[in-house]
């Protein structure tokens, strides 16, 4: 067998060196959040499976995205324009301001969620204390188990929901509970029962710890730990994320019938009450986003608050994420693997990312 010569090698080897540098998709130029700039728009960028299992991103994202995820074993996320404007928002974030009130809104599909879960993780890298609701309308259109409050006359408690919550908020935040979390003192006595208590001087997760153990008095701990919260944040000790999936829910119907078998209004539920006393200016240090659902009423009062639009993808957005299902082996079929394929998925799709993903995942 005739053997190549040297320069024949040489350049063989170069050019092998080449394409195993080519990049398969289009990557950002950093994983940490907190370094995406404009010039990342478009690009793909990894938040670390720990970090997601962490902040439970398998109950906050959509389900099918959330399966995905977990047969690639990989969270890869495109870094588009709403994510780069809810972060300069966070930058904005001051203990002398008033908490910053910003609504993502836009199509269905279009990405809301998975922003506010892009933020969710960027506030976690932060080190910012995290009240995240998977679905506000899980509270006033799930119906679970309902008792009269006995903190407020003719309010109403969800006690499965608050414990759901405040579990939720427990594991979101491990990686603060043994220190931000436990430094920070409750700043008055909470008398729960005549025998429970909760006295000045306790940590906060004292709080949580108590709601847990004594599911009746869960929303009543979810309203304490809201209230410190936003104390401690206004004196500069955390700041503090709110993010609420479909936050319009806040003051939408419910089906939750009270003893006469009318409907209760969102006024009359104290999970509600004590979330939306975050729209208020009488704290600082913090940032609420939630997302306008369409699903719900669309004239909620919470002026004034910045609008962020989430869009179509970009072809250029589109073209990164089929670039990454292929190196991932997602896209199986030949032909959807093909620029012919790609652009039929434009045209399927009509630039949606919802249905540009669910069509991926046939193909």
């Amino acid at each position: 067998m005739a053997l190549l010569p040297k320069s024949s090698v040489k350049t063989l080897f170069s050019a092998t060196k080449t394409l195993t540098a080519i990049r398969p998709y289009n990557k950002a130029a950093s994983d940490d959040p907190s370094q995406l700039a404009r010039a990342d728009l478009g690009k793909l960028y990894h938040i670390p499976v720990d970090a997601a299992k962490n902040l439970n991103f398998n109950k906050i994202l959509p389900s099918k995205y959330a399966k995905q995820l977990n047969t690639l074993d990989e969270c890869a996320i495109l870094c588009r324009p709403q994510f780069l404007e809810v972060l300069h928002c966070f930058q904005a974030v001051r203990p002398t301001f008033p908490g910053i009130r910003v609504v993502l809104w836009g199509r269905f599909g279009t990405g809301k969620t998975l922003t506010l879960a892009q933020a969710v993780h960027y506030a976690y890298t932060q080190n910012w204390v995290i009240l995240n609701v998977r679905d506000v309308m899980d509270w006033t259109r799930v119906v679970k188990d309902v008792q009269m409050s006995t903190y407020r006359t003719g309010r109403i408690d969800l006690p499965e929901h608050s414990v759901n919550f405040l579990n939720h908020f427990k594991q979101q935040n491990q990686h603060l509970w043994k220190t931000i979390l436990t430094d920070l003192k409750t700043t008055k006595d909470y008398v729960w029962t005549k025998t429970e208590k909760t006295p000045i001087d306790k940590p906060l997760t004292d709080i949580v710890d108590m709601g847990l153990a004594s599911p009746f008095l869960a929303n009543d701990c979810v309203g304490a730990l809201c209230r410190e919260l936003r104390l401690h944040a206004s004196s500069g000790a955390l700041k503090l994320l709110v993010a609420m999936d479909a936050g319009n829910s806040l003051y939408g119907r419910t089906v939750i019938r009270k003893a006469d078998r009318t409907f209760a209004t969102t006024d009359e539920l104290s999970l509600v009450q004590q979330f939306r006393k975050f729209f208020r200016d009488d704290w600082t240090n913090g940032l609420v986003l939630t997302i306008a659902d369409k699903r719900e009423i669309s004239d909620a009062h919470i002026d004034p608050f910045i609008p962020i639009e989430t869009q179509l993808y970009t072809e250029a957005e589109a073209k990164a994420l089929h670039d990454y299902y292929k190196d991932k082996q997602w896209l199986v079929t030949d032909e959807a693997r093909s620029e012919a394929g790609l652009k039929q998925l434009y045209y399927l799709a009509a630039f949606n990312p919802h249905h540009f993903e669910r069509l991926c995942a046939f193909n």
